[in-house]
């Protein structure tokens, strides 16, 4: 009889492990673009591809890391839809550009005084894509160049008020990078703003024009990316949250050893 109650026992309790395991998981969505951008976002739409990109596996580090305990459920969306989902609470998490003005409905880090933590930042430099006929010189300073010119941007990219802010002329009709490349080449813009965490990752990129397409050696910007929590969420989720941010501050170095996974020499 003994016996009998201690099997029953043993498996009462590997019924309940699962259970248990799904009562310690907290549900991250995480809306990111759905633009076809090599190595940080692959594919198009709704659809999430294997392998992701280089960008959605270091949030998926970053979601697991910070203690969430589950696999993030990615959301893809415009990317000028990005910051009114998250502000709504229709996903959890998303990269947020710098801006001139948060919503409140949205959590970014903070440093002891309350200020935005500047640390706690993805590190991003927006470059400029030219025409290889064009010859610019590897020492043109794109901000003073593309001054009474016109510069192709894509749809939504939160960096764009900085730039017309700096005096630059944009041209942001363009949906997606590849579809202002096609301006670029069709002469219809002079050149195309495009951001990367280091140059060397719009190497694919550049490949599928053969030539056409360059890039200039000097920055136009450099730029922070938050992860940035809708502040309901990171209310609910403090610690987990706080830790996401401290993780990514921590593994700087992630994504060098991420890119492994989509470099093709």
């Amino acid at each position: 009889m003994k016996r009998r109650a201690g099997i029953l026992l043993m498996l009462a309790v590997a019924v309940a492990a699962p259970a248990v395991q799904a009562a310690g998981c907290i549900p991250v969505r995480v809306g990111y673009m759905d633009q076809n951008r090599p190595p940080y976002w692959l594919g198009e739409g709704d659809k999430v591809p294997d392998p992701p990109g280089a960008a959605v596996d270091l949030i998926s580090d970053a979601v697991k890391g910070a203690g969430f305990g589950c696999t993030p459920v990615w959301v893809r969306l415009p990317v000028a839809r990005l910051k009114v989902a998250l502000a709504n609470g229709d996903i959890d998490l998303a990269p947020l550009a710098e801006l001139s003005y948060y919503p409140a409905e949205i959590a970014l880090p903070r440093d002891k005084v309350g200020n935005i933590d500047l640390e706690r930042a993805l590190h991003n430099q927006v470059l400029v894509l030219v025409r290889t006929r064009d010859k610019l010189p590897a020492a043109t300073n794109p901000m003073q160049y593309f001054r009474g010119k016109t510069l192709g941007i894509p749809q939504g990219n939160g960096y764009a008020a900085r730039l017309r802010e700096a005096g630059l002329t944009l041209d942001d009709g363009g949906r997606d990078l590849d579809r202002n490349i096609e301006k670029l080449k069709l002469g219809r813009v002079d050149g195309v703003v495009v951001a990367a965490v280091a140059p060397a990752h719009l190497k694919e990129t550049l490949a599928r024009y053969k030539g056409e397409i360059e890039q200039l050696p000097q920055p136009l910007l450099n730029i922070r990316v938050w992860l940035a929590f809708n502040d309901s969420f990171y209310r609910a989720h403090p610690k987990q949250s706080e830790a996401l941010w401290t993780w990514l501050d921590k593994n700087r170095g992630r994504l060098g050893y991420v890119m492994q996974r989509y470099r093709k020499d």
